[in-house]
Formats: C-alpha cells, sequence, structure tokens
C-alpha cells in the first residue's frame, strides 16, 4: 500500500493557497514495539496552521518545505503494537495530512463514535473546544451577568467559548460577517446579540448592543478588530488572546492605537497556547463530551472530500470561512 501525504512546496508569502503544496505518495509505514497505525477518517483544518509555515515558526513544532502538513486527525486503528489500542478502536492524534499515520500509543486518545460524528472530535471535542473551554474559564473568568464579546464568533473556537460563557449566565455578544452567521449565532446559538461587521462597523455595533461595555473580550482575530474592542473595556475587564486570523497572511501587522485602554480600565490582557495546557486537556474533554451529550453544546462541521482538497480548504477559512469546524474527509 502507498500513503498519500500533502506537503509544504514552498513557503507562503502573504495568503496561503494550494499553490504552496503538493501531493506525494510513501510506503505505509509499519508499527514498532509501542506504535500503532492509523488510517485518518478526517483531517483538522484549523487557522493556526498558516503558523507553522513561518519562518521562524510561531510555534516550536513547524513545517519545512517538502516536509507533511501538520494538523490534528481522526482515524481508525489497523494494527497495534501496544496492549493500549486494538485494531478497529477509533482515535484521535496529530498525525497530519496523510492516509496512514503512525504514532507512539501515548500520543493518541481513544475516542467514542457514538457519542458524536467523527468530525466533532476534531471540532467541539478536541483542541478548538478545548481552546474554547480554557480560554473561557481558566483566563476570561465570567462570572454572572457580565457582558462578553466574542470574535470570529461563528467558528468553532468562538461558537463553543459563547455558548460556555452563556452556560454561566453571560450576556454574549457575537462578531460575524454575514447574515447568515448571525443568525446561527442568535436562533440557533442562543446568544444575545450579532454584530454583522458587513452592515455595520464594530464601534457602531457595540455602542447599539453594548452601551455600558464589555467585561470579557474573546479574541480570535486580532487587528483592527481588537483594537476597536479595546474601547469599550469596562473596569477591571478581561482580554483573552486566543488567535490573531486577521493577521496570519499580512506582511505588515495592523498596529494597535488604542492599547492604553487596558490602562484606564484596570484590565488584563492574556495570551495564550492551549498546547501548553496539554496535561490538563482530559479535565476539559470530560466537560466537553458531558455537556454535548447532554445537548448542552450545540456544534456544527463543514466538510471537505478528498485529501487532496485541504489546501483549498485552508485556504477558504481564510477567505471564505463556513459556520463551524472544517475538516477534510481522506
Amino acid at each position: 500500500m502507498k500513503n498519500k501525504q500533502i506537503i509544504l512546496v514552498k513557503k507562503p508569502e502573504g495568503m496561503i493557497d494550494e499553490s504552496h503544496f503538493a501531493a506525494v505518495f510513501t510506503d505505509v509505514p509499519a508499527p514498532k514495539d509501542g506504535e500503532v497505525l492509523v488510517k485518518n477518517r478526517y483531517v483538522s483544518i484549523d487557522p493556526y496552521l498558516r503558523l507553522l509555515t513561518e519562518e521562524p515558526a510561531t510555534f516550536s513544532r513547524g513545517v519545512q518545505v517538502g516536509s507533511r502538513m501538520e494538523s490534528w486527525s481522526v482515524g481508525e486503528v489497523l494494527e497495534s503494537k501496544s496492549d493500549a489500542f486494538k485494531p478497529g478502536q477509533f482515535v484521535v492524534g496529530y498525525l497530519g495530512w496523510q492516509e496512514y499515520g503512525l504514532a507512539e500509543a501515548r500520543d493518541l486518545r481513544r475516542i467514542d463514535p457514538s457519542l458524536a460524528p467523527l468530525p466533532a472530535f476534531l471540532g467541539v471535542l478536541g483542541m478548538p473546544g478545548i481552546t474554547a473551554y480554557f480560554g473561557i474559564f481558566r483566563y476570561g473568568k465570567p462570572q454572572a451577568g457580565q457582558t462578553v464579546l466574542i470574535s470570529a464568533a461563528s467558528g468553532t473556537v468562538g461558537m463553543t467559548a459563547g455558548q460556555l460563557a452563556k452556560m454561566h449566565s453571560c450576556r454574549v455578544i457575537g462578531i460575524a460577517e454575514t447574515e447568515e452567521k448571525c443568525h446561527y449565532l442568535v436562533e440557533e446559538l442562543h446568544f444575545d446579540r450579532a454584530i454583522n461587521l458587513s452592515q455595520r462597523s464594530l464601534i457602531e455595533g457595540l455602542k447599539e448592543d453594548a452601551p455600558e461595555g464589555i467585561d470579557l473580550y474573546y479574541d480570535n482575530v486580532g487587528g483592527e478588530t481588537l483594537d476597536n474592542a479595546l474601547l469599550f473595556l469596562r473596569k477591571n475587564s478581561r482580554v483573552v488572546i486566543c488567535g490573531m486570523i486577521s493577521q496570519y497572511n499580512v506582511k505588515t501587522p495592523y498596529a494597535l492605537k488604542n492599547f492604553d485602554r487596558l490602562h484606564s480600565a484596570r484590565a488584563t490582557l492574556k495570551g495564550f497556547i492551549v498546547a501548553d495546557l496539554m496535561s490538563q486537556w482530559p479535565e476539559a474533554i470530560s466537560k466537553l463530551e458531558r455537556w454535548v451529550k447532554e445537548k448542552k453544546l450545540k456544534h456544527k462541521e463543514n466538510i471537505f472530500h478528498g485529501l487532496e482538497n485541504a489546501p483549498k480548504a485552508l485556504h477558504s477559512i481564510f477567505t471564505a470561512a463556513p459556520i463551524g469546524k472544517t475538516v477534510v474527509e481522506v
């Protein structure tokens, strides 16, 4: 058997697209003692993947030209040289854009496909959901009655963070770019308000929807959106920097003008990378799985078909991001 992989063929300068990748075929690896061979069913498409291609990489495990693109994936165990896994079981691992992945047993997490569709384990029950959990509870510290603002609210991290804040009796305002996304946030996820940036500016929206200001800003976007949100910080508010998707494909980063609002509002600003908390992921996974089972957390997935379309899927989340989590069916 041959293993289809998607590799990086050149470093992007600006917007990443299909031209930066190519498909190659390698031999399917054989597991050694303690290893597990997995047939990937879905690979994850996330904004941070763009950062893996930077030089130097934002994350310690960057992707070099000629190397397979990294990502989380969910798949089925084909062969196991570990007592921890058996063929036929389903697992999540950091196996990358390829058909077959080899991993140490300790680096895989067994999942229960009866709990949710497999793609959900790359979204609300995977790294994005875990990111939302720790961003909201560890660093955002929401309190009942407070106003929470979330950018890129129709993505998996944003929609999960917003639902978690609503579960804790907060008033939640989401930021999105289309009427369809805003309708989904309010009607399906029960956000209190949604600001459609194609119809009004964030400043106009917050003057109408949060005239008394915001207590927590969960930022997935950065740039001008972050800058304008700072103007509405209330006293002792919190800003959680989860991501800066608006800045990942630009050569000249946006320079904040309203940074002084953190001082006058006595606010705190905390950036975090969820991989730093990996030893604590079981706490988040346990609660997220329970809330999904109890139908307290809604989720939505968008599926591209064919591993060769992974580069197209990555490009799409920066140009026409659909609602929910984007994955590629291998």
